[in-house]
């Protein structure tokens, strides 16, 4: 199922890719479409494998703030990703997109929701990169 800015990618996915929002109006297809390539290559898995969550609706310029009125769209999008994950054995990673913000609190809660999958953390934005590529900054919550 396809949700324009909130949720879109394979639907048996292997890894899940978490970011804050989209920053803009309502993608279009082939946005996210190229959105899933540019995403698939940083995390060097098969596009056909990623399925992509933004963790509330698409806004313009609010950047890495999250907002108290957000707080439902993250619950739902959380709950989205349990059920996407108890239907699917397959999943065996979460990528949470972000080192700032709201973020690797959002990935402490999944590790604490989903302890048996992988949760990463990992700086996607190259605008925050800090040393070297933006994905070599990645830690694991381990189990």
């Amino acid at each position: 199922m396809r949700r324009p800015g909130r949720e879109f990618g394979s639907e048996k996915p292997r890894v899940i890719y978490l970011a804050l929002r989209w920053n803009g109006a309502q993608p279009m297809i082939e946005q996210e479409e190229k959105m899933i390539k540019k995403i698939s290559k940083q995390l060097n898995v098969n596009s056909k494998y990623l399925r992509i969550y933004n963790l509330v609706r698409p806004s313009k310029d609010l950047g890495m703030s999250l907002v108290v009125d957000e707080f439902n769209d993250v619950e739902e999008t959380v709950k989205r990703i349990q059920s996407r994950i108890k239907n699917n054995q397959n999943i065996h990673r979460i990528v949470v997109g972000g080192r700032s913000g709201s973020m690797p609190m959002v990935a402490l809660m999944l590790k604490l929701l989903i302890p048996k999958i992988r949760v990463e953390v990992c700086n996607h934005h190259k605008a925050r990169a800090i040393n070297g590529r933006p994905l070599e900054l990645v830690k694991i919550l381990r189990q």
